[in-house]
């Protein structure tokens, strides 16, 4: 996989109407993570799952249970942080989505019918971008796709679906000289499959499905 672009420490222009405050906060970087985040199981205070870093440890600021403050030994062994249940994890807004996957072993690389599951959306997705968001380096939260023709993108993480929305919708203006998700929009990750989502449901193209 190509390292993708993460997005941090830039400036920016305001929109009009928007908050004071609330300038373009993005630049251009290389990806410093690769592979999917981990979790850690808190075996001695809430019993939860914590995401987890082989570097910093436990991370906790964003927990919903306040206080929570496992050291290394209260810590089980390290699991991708992607299967961990909702109802296992110590909740934070930082988690992957939880997208049960019924398949076990490699995914095939085009799913055979017109109309496409959602977990094999998620999972395809996920293996293409090394578990993680198409533009940074935190865990996806979200299938994204262009509202003007329905095609997929790709997967990104919460901040990047809200700032991406905000910059195409023009609620954002960005001065940089390669304007702010541009590489992302120009070349999505899921561009080569052919994917459209129409509603809630994901389809190939009809000419693909003929071909």
């Amino acid at each position: 996989m190509t390292p993708s672009t993460s997005f941090v420490n830039g400036q920016g222009l305001l929109s009009p109407g928007l908050p004071a405050g609330w300038p373009c906060t993005q630049g251009h970087l290389p990806r410093a993570n690769f592979g999917p985040e981990l979790a850690r199981r808190d075996s001695a205070q809430t019993g939860l799952y914590h995401l987890w870093n082989p570097q910093t440890g436990a991370n906790t600021i964003a927990c919903h249970h306040l206080g929570c403050d496992p050291s290394e030994e209260e810590l089980g062994p390290p699991t991708a942080a992607v299967l961990v249940p909702r109802d296992q994890r110590c909740r934070t807004w930082l988690w992957p989505l939880y997208i049960p996957r019924p398949l076990v072993g490699p995914l095939p690389h085009q799913w055979a019918g017109e109309q496409i599951p959602r977990w094999y959306v998620w999972w395809r997705l996920y293996e293409l971008q090394d578990g993680r968001c198409a533009t940074c380096d935190c865990s996806p939260a979200a299938v994204d796709h262009d509202h003007t023709d329905g095609a997929v993108r790709g997967l990104l993480c919460v901040s990047c679906n809200s700032l991406e929305g905000a910059y195409a919708r023009g609620q954002r203006e960005c001065a940089h000289e390669h304007a702010c998700f541009s590489a992302y929009w120009d070349a999505p990750p899921a561009k080569a499959l052919g994917w459209i989502q129409v509603g809630r449901t994901y389809r190939r193209r009809l000419c693909d499905v003929a071909s």
